[in-house]
């Protein structure tokens, strides 16, 4: 397991080698198979219903992929997170010991891509506004990894000097100097949810913890729905008006988002109840780049409605579990994934969804474990 989640970092990171995530997706089925052969877990009593949820949803994905076989890379690598769930399921205790692993990748992903930079810009590098995604494809890929790397460390992470330059310097360079507009949002949300976490531990204040990060969710599901409103009103004016000029989002990038997103409805769109329920296809030829309109195109409003249901009771069992590391950490990879689906199908890209859906089947685990 440690091998595991040390190297998942770098696979994503070598986005060239395709080859690399098919070998990683065959790990993980053989991972599951051994870890269930080894600790032969009674299926009747050990299912709960997130595990219900997660199941129908791939049986949906399932017959929403036989409509249109041609997406097959999306189809596995959505399949491929859902198997990671049930990976943090098994696996609980396992991963729980692999704090060293998951903060030593995180360390090398981001120093070489500091490292890439300074190469690449030499003195200039104060004045990158684009760095091209450095070792990845976008900026937006490339600032994930960044705020992803933050988290492993800033939780896992032994106290050192070192830790603290990383966390408070070189982080935030790699992501603000960056084209990574949501991704600069994002990582303001999770550096807020880190300090809700310091104030819990050091000062014992769970219940104003728990308070500050409701407030915190609200905020960005009514962004969510905010920057979703155009598709519905057909009006842009008020995001234009929130965005235009301002830090984090560009409104000529959204406006261009908006564009895709209209014109991917004007071919073809759900016109029968049958359609609005389940969804159309699973087609991504279509430049369809909102996890949210993606989710709705694909599984329709049943398929919505199974997600939220998932996400409500993976928080719920966060909420109950004792150990409340693991429960900041899955906060924080949800706000990560769920963020960055407003301009990117996070459900598809692996870097994305496999470690939110690793330990979001860790906190069902841990919310058992707690009360044996």
């Amino acid at each position: 397991m440690s091998i595991f989640l040390f190297l998942k970092q770098f696979v994503d990171m070598i986005y060239t080698w395709k080859w690399l995530d098919v070998a990683m997706v065959i790990l993980v089925v053989g991972m599951l198979a051994y870890q269930y052969l080894l600790i032969r877990p009674d299926i009747k009593s050990s299912i709960r219903p997130a595990d219900v949820v997660v199941l129908l949803l791939m049986l949906l994905l399932s017959v929403s992929f036989l409509r249109d076989v041609s997406a097959y890379q999306a189809y596995i690598k959505v399949m491929s997170a859902f198997l990671l769930y049930f990976m943090g399921r098994l696996y609980y205790d396992r991963i729980l010991e692999c704090d060293d692993a998951l903060s030593l990748s995180s360390y090398l992903i981001i120093y070489i891509n500091f490292i890439y930079r300074l190469f690449v810009f030499g003195i200039r590098f104060f004045s990158v506004t684009n760095a091209n995604g450095d070792l990845y494809y976008y900026d937006t890929d490339m600032a994930y990894a960044m705020i992803l790397a933050f988290i492993f460390i800033a939780m896992f992470a032994r106290n050192s000097v070192f830790k603290y330059v990383t966390m408070l310097l070189v982080c935030p360079y790699m992501i603000f100097w960056s084209d990574a507009d949501i991704q600069q949002l994002m990582f303001v949300l999770i550096f807020i949810v880190l300090l809700i976490y310091i104030v819990e531990i050091a000062l014992r204040k769970r219940a104003f913890a728990m308070a500050s990060m409701a407030i915190l969710l609200v905020l960005l599901v009514s962004c969510v729905v905010f920057i979703h409103l155009p598709m519905i009103t057909m009006n842009s004016d008020g995001i234009r008006n929130l965005f235009d000029e301002k830090p984090f989002l560009n409104f000529t990038n959204m406006e261009s988002r908006y564009s895709d997103w209209q014109s991917v409805f004007d071919i073809r769109k759900p016109t029968s109840v049958i359609e609005m329920l389940f969804g159309i296809s699973f087609n991504t030829t279509l430049p369809l780049r909102s996890f949210y309109l993606k989710a709705f195109f694909t599984t329709g409003v049943v398929g919505i409605i199974l997600g939220i249901v998932l996400i409500a009771l993976t928080f719920i069992a966060a909420t109950k579990n004792e150990e409340r590391k693991s429960f900041y950490v899955t906060i924080m990879l949800a706000i990560l994934m769920l963020g960055s689906g407003v301009t990117v199908n996070t459900m598809e890209t692996t870097q994305m969804s496999w470690f939110m859906m690793l330990f979001a089947g860790m906190v069902i685990s841990a919310k058992d474990k707690s009360m044996e």
